[in-house]
């Protein structure tokens, strides 16, 4: 947020140097700065042509806005994110568009989704993001009672979230990992409770998946985990999830995205 206020004064200043500027576009003589927009098909037919009439050099900077035909790889810069699908009775699934493979379910199917975040640097403000499938949803348990993910034993609580949101389209948690000692007063204890964000669609945030014992232990770790059942047939693309460091640009992961199919209830 933060950033996105500082770009905008950014803006406001660029457009105010820029303000004197003589341009011509297709030969029309145009005063100040130009912003335009153009679809693929304006461009097809020839875009714009753009004349510097002043005697200053000016810049000309082109933005695309659109989504990927290539998705992006997995990626892994101070953080490692990982996740894995479960039944609700704690068995592991073989859902492979998780990581960016092919998978296909059943309307209906129900899953916990646990997402590990480790980091090499025990600090910083922390945001996971986990993008649903269009056939997937999030099950609210304030309304639906067997969503309450409480009763599962076998998850274990590590780094608390500051705040989580369970919306239609996304989980999202919120990670104070500065001068936090939660994750390791919670694994010297073996005990530790999930806690509920804010909002109507909020839920219990909770952990799940399990340590490798000849793995070198990490700075920091958190993990989260949230119930989704399937809900619309069609093949659909399950998107990466990400976490980033709000106030270190450079250190962020994102796992593959995948290929989810919601087949039709037998």
């Amino acid at each position: 947020t933060q950033e996105q206020a500082w770009m905008l004064l950014a803006a406001k200043a660029l457009n105010d140097e820029v303000s004197s500027t003589t341009l011509s576009v297709d030969g029309k003589p145009i005063a100040g700065p130009v912003m335009r927009g153009l679809t693929p098909a304006q461009l097809k037919a020839g875009g714009l042509t753009i004349t510097n009439d002043g005697d200053a050099a000016i810049d000309a900077v082109v933005s695309v806005i659109g989504a990927a035909l290539t998705p992006e790889p997995a990626v892994s810069k101070g953080f490692k994110i990982e996740r894995q699908a479960y039944t609700l009775d704690g068995k592991t699934v073989d859902l492979k568009s998780l990581a960016g493979g092919k998978s296909t379910v059943k309307q209906n199917d129900r899953f916990v989704i646990a997402l590990k975040v480790t980091s090499d640097d025990a600090s910083g403000r922390v945001l996971l993001v986990d993008r649903l499938p269009a056939g997937f949803e999030i099950e609210n348990p304030r309304l639906v009672e067997s969503g309450s993910i409480t009763g599962i034993e076998w998850l274990k609580t590590t780094t608390q979230p500051e705040h989580s949101e369970f919306r239609d389209d996304r989980f999202v948690a919120a990670f104070n990992f500065t001068g936090s000692s939660a994750s390791n007063e919670n694994e010297a204890s073996g005990d530790g409770e999930g806690v509920e964000g804010d909002g109507d669609n909020d839920s219990e945030a909770v952990p799940a998946l399990p340590e490798s014992a000849d793995a070198k232990a990490p700075a920091m770790q958190a993990t989260v985990a949230y119930i989704v059942r399937a809900v619309t047939p069609g093949t659909y693309v399950h998107p990466a999830a990400t976490v980033e460091d709000m106030y270190r640009p450079e250190r962020y992961a994102r796992t593959a995205a995948g290929t989810l199919t919601v087949g039709m209830k037998e």
